[in-house]
Parts: structure tokens; C-alpha cells; sequence
């Protein structure tokens, strides 16, 4: 009987050390990568940065997920990935070419009046009381700003394939110099739509508001996706209007993260992205990464797809984004979670 009772307490003592020890990770968490931090930049000299706020439950379990880019403007942090904006325009303004410079862009004429903290994968539209529409989209691969004006007697069942920069439609002015194709002359594109400037321009109709069209989509049938009502085949007035394609922008892009991490065991990540695999150029990723577990920072490195990884333009985080600084931030977060050490943290390019 003695020997039971020991073995009984032993069992109970074994299971209450196992308790003991389970950690419990319930809280929020926050973690940041910010630009500038491979040139020695302080995080509290910091200009821009990436926050990740990560709500784990007893298990590790994400229950709740935010990430933003934050921008440093008159001594307040606001955020880039701020989907609002206000629109205006003007027909009765002639949209000219920007004009590309040796070390500058300069801005040619706009319809329009844009005031918001995201442009990317912005387009814009609008309608005056003649019938003459102002339409701008911001291309993902050039990040320019192109308009077209259609007049009152506009054909509206030409076809999106016919609409190119020799054909209605103006480069006006450059929203990012960060741009994967960086245009020295806009000949570069003549004769191409809007889904023929590059291999990845198949971004702006892979989903999103624009899911599927073809150069074979007519521009009603653009303009009706953009938010303009026709009767009788007539655009009717709409005010100064705007919205995102592609995956929605920064704001897309990080709503699409939030989405893809939450349910997920965080004690089962290391981050967003594992450095794993080839670029375009048969380089490994992780031949980026330096002995300071900087990633993709010097120019005689692995160059493109690794200094962009992407990768994720078909997969959690959309078109376009850099995600190696995203994954930067959100290993911080796990680093406040104490689920890996500072060490494990890839500091990636930003």
C-alpha cells in the first residue's frame, strides 16, 4: 500500500512540475524593423518603420494581428498603409508625360489633385457634369501615375488592349522611385497596356477589383469596375473617387498578412518567410544574408528576387511588398513573446 501512495505522489508531482513549466504566452506583443538600421540608424532616430502587434492566447495561438508602416511627418507617426484620401480633378486640363531626367522625374500635368498616404496600386476616377471622364491608375511595375481622358463622345467599347502610352494613355508623374521596372524613356513602352508592361503586370488582374480582365476588356467595362455608372451608354457624373487594385495596396498587403497569420501556433514560426530556394539567377536567398544576419544589403550580393523576395507576390503578402522588412518586424514580436532570441532575428533590407 506504501508503495502505491509513493508512486501516486510521485505521478502527481511529475504532472505538477510539467504544469509548472508549460509556458503561458497569453498577451500582445510588438516588434519593429525601421530604416536605416544597417547604416547604424537608432530605432529612436528612426524616420520609418515597420510595427507588428501580435496578440497570442495561453497556447501561442494568434488571435489578433496588425501591421503597419509608419511614417515620421511633423513630428507625428502616421501611417502609410492609411487607405483615405481625397480626389479632385480637372478635364478641362490636357495630361502631359512626366519627363524623365538623368537623376530627377519631373511631374508633367495632371487631371488630378491626390491627397493620401498610399498610392500604391491607387487608381482614380471621376466624371464631369459633360460627360467627360478622368481616369488614372498607378501601375505596380513602373509606379507611375498614368491618365487617360475620355471625352463625352469617347467610343466606350474600345478595348483595354488599345489603350498604350502612344494611344490615350500619359505616364504623369512618378508616385515611387522604388519601381521594378525603371523606365529612361517611356518609348520603352510603346505599343504595351497596362498588363503588358512586365511578366508580373499580371498582378493587377490576379485579383482584386480588377480580377480577370484582359486587353480584350472594354473601357466601360474598366470604368464600371472603378466605380462609374453608364446609361444608354453614357458615363454618368461621379465627384473625385478612388480605390486600390491588386490586392489593395499597403493596406491590402498587410490586411492579407493579418489574415494569413491569425489561427496560427506563433511557437511554430520564424518568421514570414524562411530564406529558402533560388532567384531569378539561380543564387540562394540566404547567400544574403551577413554575418550581422543583415539581409540583401550589399549591391555584390544576391541581387533581385533576393532583395525583394518575391516570392510572396502570389502568396501571403500580394503584389510588390518587400517582405523581408515585414519579416524583420514580426520576428521582434516573437522576440518579445520570447519565442526566439535577438540572434534569430534576419534583419532584412529596408
Amino acid at each position: 500500500m506504501k508503495k502505491i501512495l509513493a508512486m501516486l505522489l510521485l505521478v502527481v508531482l511529475v504532472l505538477t512540475s510539467v504544469g509548472c513549466s508549460s509556458t503561458d504566452y497569453s498577451g500582445e506583443y510588438v516588434g519593429y524593423s525601421w530604416k536605416g538600421e544597417s547604416k547604424g540608424v537608432t530605432f529612436e532616430e528612426a524616420t520609418e518603420k515597420i510595427e507588428t502587434k501580435m496578440t497570442l492566447d495561453k497556447k501561442g495561438i494568434i488571435t489578433d494581428f496588425e501591421m503597419d508602416f509608419l511614417v515620421s511627418k511633423d513630428d507625428q507617426w502616421i501611417k502609410r498603409n492609411d487607405p483615405a484620401a481625397t480626389v479632385s480633378f480637372d478635364t478641362s486640363i490636357e495630361p502631359t508625360p512626366a519627363i524623365i531626367g538623368s537623376d530627377s522625374v519631373e511631374s508633367g500635368e495632371s487631371m488630378f489633385d491626390i491627397k493620401t498616404n498610399d498610392k500604391m496600386s491607387l487608381f482614380v476616377v471621376g466624371v464631369d457634369d459633360d460627360g467627360t471622364v478622368a481616369y488614372g491608375i498607378v501601375d505596380p511595375i513602373t509606379r507611375y501615375l498614368f491618365e487617360a481622358k475620355f471625352e463625352a463622345d469617347y467610343d466606350y467599347s474600345t478595348k483595354l488592349g488599345q489603350l498604350t502610352i502612344d494611344n490615350g494613355l500619359v505616364p504623369t508623374v512618378r508616385t515611387s522611385g522604388s519601381g521594378l521596372i525603371k523606365l529612361k524613356a517611356f518609348e520603352e513602352l510603346e505599343g504595351l497596356s497596362l498588363l503588358d508592361f512586365s511578366i508580373y503586370s499580371h498582378v493587377i488582374n490576379l485579383r482584386g477589383v480588377y480580377k480577370d480582365i484582359t486587353n480584350d476588356t472594354t473601357i466601360e467595362e474598366l470604368l464600371t469596375l472603378s466605380g462609374v455608372t453608364f446609361e444608354n451608354g453614357k458615363p454618368q457624373p461621379l465627384e473625385g473617387t478612388h480605390g486600390f487594385h491588386s490586392i489593395g495596396g499597403w493596406n491590402g498587403n498587410y490586411k492579407n498578412i493579418a489574415k494569413t497569420m491569425i489561427g496560427k501556433n506563433a511557437t511554430e514560426l520564424t518568421g514570414l518567410t524562411d530564406f529558402e530556394g533560388k532567384n531569378y539567377e539561380g543564387d540562394e536567398y540566404k547567400l544574403g544574408i551577413d554575418e550581422n544576419n543583415f539581409f540583401g544589403i550589399y549591391e555584390d550580393s544576391v541581387t533581385g528576387a533576393t532583395k525583394t523576395i518575391q516570392k510572396s507576390y502570389e502568396t501571403v503578402a500580394g503584389a510588390t511588398i518587400r517582405i523581408s522588412r515585414e519579416n524583420t518586424s514580426f520576428q521582434r514580436a516573437l522576440v518579445e513573446a520570447g519565442i526566439i532570441t535577438e540572434e534569430d532575428v534576419i534583419k532584412g533590407r529596408f
